[in-house]
């Protein structure tokens, strides 16, 4: 072990008298606490406004820099979009970012665009929002910092859905949603900074995942998001004489192909045809799937494009 660059992180309860035994009995001198780790804080206190300050302050430097250049419209697009916006991606993959700190990344970002300066407001034409639209529908494509933060994040989420058997999802399903599953864990008082990340990125999930069906066993038919083709990916609305509670109670009982005279009973006749395009025995069990891409896994891309849509219609 290279002592030189380890370091010890001590809790606010142990002595000073206690650390430097630690230390002297280690070799080891370096707190934690005072240093940062891939560019991270070791501690983040209440808010994470002043622990990520330093992101904004460094994107006003490099704009600064650019300023003094007077570059074309097309080179200022390039350097925002590799250089600006990419800063901060490493940090918003772990961490939500305070509002100031998005919004002074924002402001600078659009200053430089409309003026060339960081610290000079010149005319802005077009809402911000705007600029963050795809060119096709008349924007720059600009990332919208906020939406594309949950974006990155909700990758976080995903790994703990379809890799339930890691040593990352192990620890945090004991520690915080032990008697449910992620899409169901709820937010506890003395949670940390990671866990509130992973849970606010949950929101793009809930609107991107759905279940890829294989026994039915574990996927609910009016809670859970199952159908490609319903409202929200779930049944319109439940008949009258539905009894069924579980997806298997509508499949045939070799599990191979659909019990029609389940799916009219308990399933309008949209929903039911909706069903009967589903194709069975791929899969022994249930799973989770991403309806934002072919190949069913998550992307940040998809994720951030299915977030401006939803903020688009609200």
């Amino acid at each position: 072990m290279n002592t030189s660059k380890s370091a010890i992180f001590f809790s606010t309860n142990c002595s000073d008298s206690d650390k430097e035994i630690v230390k002297q009995t280690t070799g080891i001198q370096n707190e934690a606490l005072n240093e940062k780790y891939l560019g991270l804080p070791t501690a983040v206190g209440r808010s994470t406004k002043e622990a990520f300050e330093a992101i904004p302050t460094k994107i006003r430097g490099l704009m600064n820099g650019w300023g003094e250049k007077q570059l074309s419209c097309a080179a200022r697009e390039t350097l925002i979009k590799s250089v600006a916006q990419a800063i901060p991606t490493y940090s918003m993959s772990c961490f939500v970012l305070a509002p100031s700190t998005c919004q002074k990344i924002t402001s600078a970002t659009s200053n430089y665009w409309w003026s060339s300066k960081v610290d000079r407001r010149g005319m802005h034409w077009r809402n911000w929002t705007d600029m963050c639209l795809p060119k096709c529908q008349g924007g720059m494509g600009f990332r919208d910092i906020k939406l594309f933060n949950l974006a990155m994040l909700g990758k976080q989420g995903w790994r703990l859905m379809v890799a339930p058997d890691s040593l990352c999802a192990r620890v945090l399903k004991g520690k915080y949603f032990h008697n449910c599953d992620f899409m169901s864990a709820r937010k506890k008082k003395n949670a940390s900074h990671t866990w509130r990340a992973i849970l606010a990125g949950r929101k793009v999930l809930q609107l991107g995942c759905i279940r890829r069906i294989g026994d039915g066993n574990d996927t609910n038919i009016w809670n859970d998001q199952w159908l490609p083709g319903g409202v929200g990916m779930k049944p319109l609305c439940r008949k009258d004489e539905a009894k069924a509670e579980q997806v298997s109670e509508l499949l045939s009982p070799d599990g191979l192909s659909w019990n029609d005279a389940a799916l009219e009973q308990n399933l309008v006749p949209l929903d039911a045809e909706a069903a009967r395009r589903i194709p069975l025995g791929r899969s022994m069990t249930d799973s989770w799937a991403w309806s934002g891409e072919r190949h069913r896994m998550y992307s940040v891309k998809s994720g951030y494009r299915l977030l401006a849509a939803s903020e688009a219609q609200q």
